[in-house]
């Protein structure tokens, strides 16, 4: 079980990085998926709830976020869809809040607040917004998994940070940059 667990938390990276490379919404969402699936099943093997919780409002999110931008569902399924989503995300916050309550920790407390934050980021439809508020999660969930002692998260919220920093403030200035690391933007 922990080399299935060790594996879950390395694959877990990958998808992150995966997730974060993409210039548009349409690749970030179908790659959040992916990495929605693992980090469910890795949470629950590690036993850190909050990051459950969170994959499973974040795969909400993005699969409404998807069907709204992506598709020509109809308004009405779209309508259910969000009142499942609302639902979820309400048992979500009444779940953060009892299970902060029942052990408080900073580390506890900053994950549930890095919860809120990827789910703004999530929520939103302007990439460099979304880059802003990861960026944020970077520094918030880092802090929070270094406290909580889960080193496969210290290192995706690095690499989130850079992934973000060079996206935000690099890429703008020197765009040409990324067609030189990126093979399939040639």
């Amino acid at each position: 079980m922990p080399l299935i667990i060790d594996i879950l938390g390395w694959t877990s990276v990958f998808f992150y990085i995966s997730l974060l490379i993409f210039n548009k919404m349409k690749n970030m969402r179908l790659a959040s998926f992916l990495s929605v699936f693992n980090d469910v099943v890795w949470g629950i093997l590690i036993g850190v709830m909050p990051k459950v919780l969170l994959n499973l409002v974040v795969g909400n999110v993005t699969l409404y976020r998807y069907i709204c931008d992506f598709t020509e569902l109809s308004v009405k399924t779209t309508r259910i869809i969000l009142v499942v989503m609302i639902l979820f995300l309400t048992y979500a916050t009444y779940f953060s809040v009892n299970d902060y309550l029942a052990n408080p920790s900073l580390g506890l407390l900053l994950t549930w607040i890095d919860f809120a934050v990827i789910l703004v980021a999530l929520s939103v439809k302007k990439m460099r917004l979304f880059q802003t508020f990861m960026l944020l999660s970077a520094f918030i969930g880092g802090y929070a998994y270094y406290l909580l002692g889960i080193e496969q998260m210290i290192v995706i919220k690095g690499i989130v940070g850079c992934i973000m920093i060079h996206k935000l403030f690099i890429n703008p200035l020197f765009p040409e940059l990324e067609n030189h690391f990126f093979f399939w933007k040639k």
